[in-house]
C-alpha cells in the first residue's frame, strides 16, 4: 500500500468525490487542505455545478484525463459506484477516505478496484499523510502503535 499512498502524494492533481456546501463535510475539508498544500483539487458531486467559486464535476468520467488520482470521501455504496465509473477515465489509483466506522471502505470496494486494476488505499484518514497539526499527532499515533501499513514511513 505505501506505494500507492506515495503516488497519491506525488500528484499534483487530486480528485476528491464527495465535496457539498453542507457545514463541516468532510470532502470539502479534505479540498481546502489539500489547495493549502498546493494540490491542484477537481472535487467532484453530481448535484452541485459550483460550490465557494469552485467548479464541481458531475462524476469522474467528467475529470481531465491527466487526473490519476481520487479520494472517495462518499459512503461505501456510492464508492463503489465511483470506481465503476473510473474505468475509461485517467483515474489509476483510489482512495477510500477513513472515516467515523469504515468511511467509504468496503470489501466489495477493494475487490472492484482490483477488478477495474485501480491501485487503493483504505483503512487510513489521508489527512494523516496530507494534513499537519492533529493529523500529523494521530499518524504519529497510528505509526507507534503499528496501525500504518507497516512498509511506510513519513519522513
Amino acid at each position: 500500500m505505501n506505494k500507492t499512498i506515495d503516488a497519491f502524494l506525488e500528484s499534483k492533481k487530486i480528485a476528491v468525490a464527495g465535496v457539498s456546501p453542507k457545514k463541516g463535510n468532510w470532502g470539502m475539508a479534505l479540498v481546502k487542505e489539500l489547495k493549502k498544500k498546493g494540490y491542484t483539487v477537481y472535487p467532484v458531486n453530481p448535484k452541485h455545478v459550483e460550490i465557494d467559486d469552485m467548479e464541481l464535476y458531475a462524476s469522474v468520467k467528467d475529470l481531465p484525463k491527466s487526473v490519476e488520482s481520487l479520494i472517495l470521501a462518499v459512503n461505501p455504496e456510492r464508492a463503489r459506484s465511483i470506481i465503476s465509473e473510473c474505468e475509461g477515465t485517467g483515474i489509476q489509483r483510489v482512495w477510500m477516505n477513513q472515516g467515523v466506522g469504515d468511511g467509504a471502505y468496503s470489501p466489495e470496494g477493494v475487490a472492484l478496484s482490483k477488478e477495474k486494476n485501480l491501485e487503493y488505499v483504505y483503512g487510513f484518514c489521508p489527512m494523516m499523510f496530507f494534513g499537519g497539526g492533529l493529523h500529523k499527532f494521530h499518524y504519529w499515533m497510528r505509526t507507534h502503535l503499528g496501525k500504518t501499513p507497516v512498509e511506510f514511513s513519513r519522513s
